[in-house]
């Protein structure tokens, strides 16, 4: 039971950078696979803003609303010239590229040391059922919730979210509807960078804050994100939650070494019986 507590918490936070990865996907059928330096870089630059004696609340803001602007200046410039049709990658590459960039200027600006957040976040463990968790893993795992509550009526119910919709079901025929799916483009990689830089802080407020954060959780976070599908917000969180808990219970029981590669395990498992995954939809294409 404590195991699986613990793996609920932590799962908030992938299922958080799962939802980054979602949200680009369902749009553009992109990934960016810098995010994980995005999750590192909203941190640092948490702590830039901090340093010029503003509050720590409105460095948070600032901080991921920088950081969301930054995203869309990458599907501008990194991405959207190397993504002409379903069948180019070259996107893939040119992110992959752009990780390596960033977490370059990262380590000679930054240094390889673990820094402190304060002033953000929560300290101490909260009980539940007997079992004490991190309060702060519990705030990521509230936050998880509502953000993919919020997502889900948003793409439901609003205007807006109907345009995203059409967008991301047929690019060309929202675009001969007058539709622009260029601006959708831009506003789902300013929202997905901005839930990653949030989650780097919120993470990094309660173990430290380095170069390489973000790159444990990029790997967690696609894992969380193909297990409940790609194109699926709530499968977003469903996958992360699945992943948490199966790397904690894995690691309680059989030890470091296998527990870290179990939710791997577990994905690879779910994708050969349900390719598209959990919450996934299997999309049919025209020929």
């Amino acid at each position: 039971m404590d195991s699986v507590l613990v793996g609920l918490t932590l799962g908030g936070l992938y299922g958080l950078v799962a939802l980054a990865f979602v949200l680009t996907f369902q749009t553009t059928r992109t990934l960016n696979f810098a995010l994980g330096e995005f999750i590192t870089a909203g941190g640092f630059l948490f702590l830039a803003i901090v340093a010029l004696d503003v509050p720590a609340w409105l460095a948070v803001a600032l901080a991921v609303v920088l950081i969301g602007l930054l995203g869309t200046v990458v599907e501008r410039t990194v991405v959207r010239p190397f993504n002409s049709g379903p069948h180019d990658i070259r996107w893939l590459l040119t992110t992959a590229g752009l990780s390596l960039i960033m977490l370059d200027l990262l380590r000679n600006s930054q240094g390889s040391g673990t820094k402190a957040l304060n002033g953000i976040g929560f300290d101490g463990f909260t009980s539940i059922a007997g079992t004490k968790v991190s309060t702060q893993f519990l705030l990521i795992l509230v936050v998880a919730i509502g953000v993919t509550l919020a997502l889900t009526w948003f793409t439901m119910r609003t205007t807006l979210g109907t345009i995203f919709r059409a967008v991301a079901e047929d690019r060309e025929t929202a675009s001969l509807m007058g539709l622009n799916p260029g601006l959708v483009a831009l506003g789902a990689y300013a929202i997905a960078m901005t839930i990653a830089a949030a989650a780097g802080i919120m993470y990094s407020s309660e173990v430290g804050l380095s170069i390489s954060t973000g790159q444990g959780l990029l790997v967690a976070g696609f894992a969380a994100a193909i297990l409940g599908g790609l194109d699926s917000i709530p499968g977003a969180l469903a996958g992360g939650i699945i992943y948490g808990v199966a790397t904690v219970v894995a690691t309680d029981w059989l030890g470091t070494a296998v527990g870290g590669v179990i939710g791997l395990v577990v994905t690879v498992i779910v994708l050969a019986v349900r390719p598209q995954g959990l919450l996934g939809r299997v999309v049919m294409e025209k020929v």
